[in-house]
């Protein structure tokens, strides 16, 4: 049984080590927010923790409860006897204890230099998915907005595929910065303005499509209402929303979707992955339905929103 690669599957071991310490043969009942709220912990980690172990065969799920049977232990023992020999209070401890931290959130956590590599490496990756989404929606003679564009990789990707497409991306000031190093660099007119998702202050400008690629699993749901709310003040009835995610198609698959998970939960706190189902149920509350969903790659799907107005 080799692991050796699998950085968010020993995270997941270490943490329900830590919160269940559970008998070999007792039944681990659905979340209780109650007792996992004393670990400091919020819902989206534990979900995210149990939907891994599911996923890896290191934990058993019945369609109400999981169970730990002695298979599961010993796969989990395994793993945790490599944790112990490599690293036994250094990574996974720190992970824990950002896992706990209420204020953690990743961008936040950046100091200049490690937001501007991050930028950087954000374009060629989000490029390589703006070829593929250029397959399947025709942006020429549209205006664009994207928000939490970062250095503009999706955008300039559909600019190369789309004649007289004005788009304009919203962020911080460092992506904004990186941004326009990459507009010269590629003789791309992308307007970059710094602003924030929550407070968005553009004029009253009407957008054919606005694009939210990798920026609502940042958040719990909340959250993700008040910047669509921003969004619908930019929107008439013919706007369409395209919202790019990992999206999962249910509680443990995809297996690849599912292991970004802990991982997102943690580094940005409150952030869970969805369903479809579960983003209709968020759309509807701003009069939005899902018109297609576009399997991009293994890891991301596009879904097409429609107004229902």
């Amino acid at each position: 049984m080799n692991y050796e690669n699998y950085i968010e599957l020993y995270e997941a071991v270490y943490f329900f080590n830590r919160i269940n310490g559970t008998d070999s043969n007792q039944m681990i009942q659905p979340f209780n927010k109650e007792e996992i709220g004393k670990l400091g912990l919020n819902e989206s980690i534990y979900k995210s923790v149990l939907r891994i172990l599911v996923a890896n065969n290191l934990l058993d799920y019945n369609g109400s409860s999981y169970t730990l049977s002695s298979n599961n232990i010993e796969k989990q023992q395994h793993i945790i006897e490599n944790i112990i020999n490599k690293d036994p209070n250094k990574q996974y401890e720190e992970f824990f204890n950002k896992a706990t931290n209420e204020t953690q959130f990743f961008f936040d956590s950046l100091n200049t230099s490690e937001y501007e590599i991050y930028s950087r490496c954000n374009f060629p990756n989000t490029f390589r998915i703006g070829k593929v989404v250029g397959q399947y929606i025709d942006l020429s003679n549209r205006k664009v907005l994207e928000l939490g564009g970062n250095s503009g990789g999706l955008g300039s990707a559909l600019l190369t595929e789309n004649e007289n497409c004005q788009y304009t991306i919203i962020d911080t000031e460092i992506p904004c910065k990186i941004g326009n190093e990459f507009n010269e660099i590629n003789e791309l007119n992308i307007l970059f303005i710094e602003d924030n998702v929550f407070e968005l202050t553009l004029s009253k400008e009407i957008y054919d499509c606005i694009i939210l690629m990798n920026l609502l699993h940042d958040f719990d749901d909340c959250k993700c209402l008040e910047i669509l709310k921003n969004c619908i003040k930019h929107c008439d009835q013919h706007t369409k929303l395209i919202i790019i995610e990992d999206i999962l198609e249910d509680e443990f698959h995809p297996k690849e979707v599912v292991m970004h998970g802990l991982r997102l939960s943690v580094e940005c706190r409150g952030g869970i992955q969805r369903t479809e189902e579960e983003f209709a149920d968020i759309f509807s509350k701003i009069d939005y339905e899902i018109e297609e969903s576009i399997k991009l790659n293994e890891v991301h799907t596009m879904l097409i929103m429609n107004s229902q107005v």
